[in-house]
């Protein structure tokens, strides 16, 4: 900051929303966004669904949490040393390159062309990220259709070698769709910036749908799908906007200069009579990519609670509780439990989470008993294979006591005979004090379901 001077770390800590990148920006829209990949995503979810617990899907999201850390730490690195390396002499500028996308490859076949082979495995490396995405994204949208849409509207019944035929052609016609889709993205400008921008405009929307239903439990589904359809339009009104009116807003790249290039560059400048007229939305179009998202789901709430008001909300003894998140609970919990009560919207939450601790305890109590069941059922199984007739090695002898030994047939090591017939196996069945041992077959699976189900 202190390189730039004070008015431009002044410019990044602004909360003006047109401006590109802000610590306010990253914050709360790159929050929000990477919530929205986290945690709404179908690819995403497909990929939790895979994991057998929810604990393993807990470590698969850790470990690709320091994984896509290490991969925008190195890409801020390359942006870094790109600027360094190119700050004298723009490819950009001295028109050697068309696209800001494309200063990367430039790069490479600037610095490592004369080396044979690693300009190939760079582009085997973009080409193997881009398939495994692109996969991935069929595969989620060819789900979407068949389970919602093929079976869920159309109320069709499908088998499994059917479905997966389906599927097949389904991922086909959409790899054509999104082939066809890119020509039609190369005109919007900076990949990563496309991309975001997209993302926030269709998947923000989505998110605030979830957003409306977890913590509002007046909302209902008028509600819900007005709102979605008008954040939609929002965003789509917005993006479009500033695709149009793109060459009418400030450029926000950083200085460079075509001075130390080694090779003479021959710049034209068009000069036009007649000022372009500024559209009166400009500065509405102007608004960061990183705040769609925000203003997706801030819109979807508030036209979604409008709605659901004036076509009869939904009571709050009409809402199952598991489905709610108690936000005053999760966010206001030091706060007094009056207004904690009108946060939660009426919805009983005391007799819920009463139900939910004797549930986890009941089962805690089953898990403890087996757990101390089998251990005492292998401490008497130890026991009486402690209690096997022992050889005395001097005499030969062979003890024919009523010894209890897990097999009736044992042989002994050192002769050639079998225990006495007297010898007996241990049955776990009834222990000695009269106490009937726990028999995890005898739960009764029902209430086991319903409780499942239940919490």
């Amino acid at each position: 900051m202190g390189r730039f001077g004070p008015d431009r770390a002044r410019k990044y800590i602004s909360p003006d929303p047109r401006t590109r990148h802000t610590i306010w920006s990253l914050l709360i829209g790159g929050s929000l966004n990477a919530l929205s990949t986290y945690g709404f995503n179908q690819t995403q979810v497909q990929r939790y669904m895979c994991v057998r617990s929810t604990r393993g899907a807990k470590q698969a999201l850790f470990i690709n949490a320091v994984g896509a850390a290490i991969v925008i730490i190195l890409s801020s690195f390359i942006g870094v040393i790109l600027y360094a390396y190119y700050a004298g002499c723009d490819p950009l500028t001295a028109k050697r390159v068309s696209d800001v996308d494309q200063i990367f490859p430039y790069f490479v076949m600037d610095v490592l062309g004369g080396k044979p082979g690693l300009p190939g495995v760079f582009l085997a490396c973009i080409f193997s990220g881009s398939l495994s995405t692109i996969s991935s994204g069929l595969n989620s949208l060819a789900a979407v259709i068949i389970e919602d849409v093929y079976k869920g509207l159309m109320r069709r019944k499908l088998s499994d070698e059917r479905q997966g035929l389906i599927s097949k052609i389904f991922s086909v016609v959409l790899g054509a769709v999104v082939m066809l889709l890119t020509y039609v993205v190369s005109y919007l400008g900076s990949v990563l910036n496309a991309a975001l921008s997209l993302f926030g405009v269709l998947s923000g929307p989505i998110m605030g749908v979830f957003f409306l239903g977890f913590f509002f439990p007046q909302a209902n589904r008028h509600g819900g799908l007005v709102g979605f359809l008008t954040s939609l339009a929002l965003q789509l009104w917005i993006f479009l906007g500033a695709q149009i009116t793109k060459n009418q807003m400030t450029s926000v790249r950083l200085n460079l200069t075509i001075d130390n290039c080694t090779e003479p560059v021959n710049i034209t400048t068009i000069l036009t009579s007649s000022p372009i007229k500024r559209d009166p939305l400009i500065d509405f179009y102007s608004v960061s990519y990183m705040w769609y998202t925000p203003i997706a789901v801030l819109s979807v709430l508030i036209v979604g609670l409008t709605v659901s008001y004036l076509t009869r909300p939904h009571k709050p003894n009409e809402i199952d509780p598991k489905l709610l998140i108690p936000i005053g609970d999760a966010c206001c919990c030091c706060l007094p439990k009056r207004i904690r009560d009108f946060l939660r919207c009426g919805v009983d939450y005391e007799n819920y989470f009463q139900e939910k601790h004797a549930y986890e305890s009941d089962v805690e109590m089953k898990e403890t008993h087996l757990y101390d069941t089998s251990k005492k059922h292998s401490f008497s199984s130890n026991t009486a294979s402690r209690t096997l007739s022992v050889t005395d090695a001097n005499t030969k002898h062979t003890s024919s006591s009523n010894v209890v030994s897990p097999t009736p047939s044992l042989t002994n090591r050192n002769r050639k005979r079998k225990y006495p017939s007297n010898v007996v196996s241990p049955t776990l069945s009834v222990a000695k004090n009269g106490d009937v041992a726990y028999d995890n077959s005898a739960l009764n699976l029902a209430d086991e379901e319903f409780l499942k189900t239940r919490f």
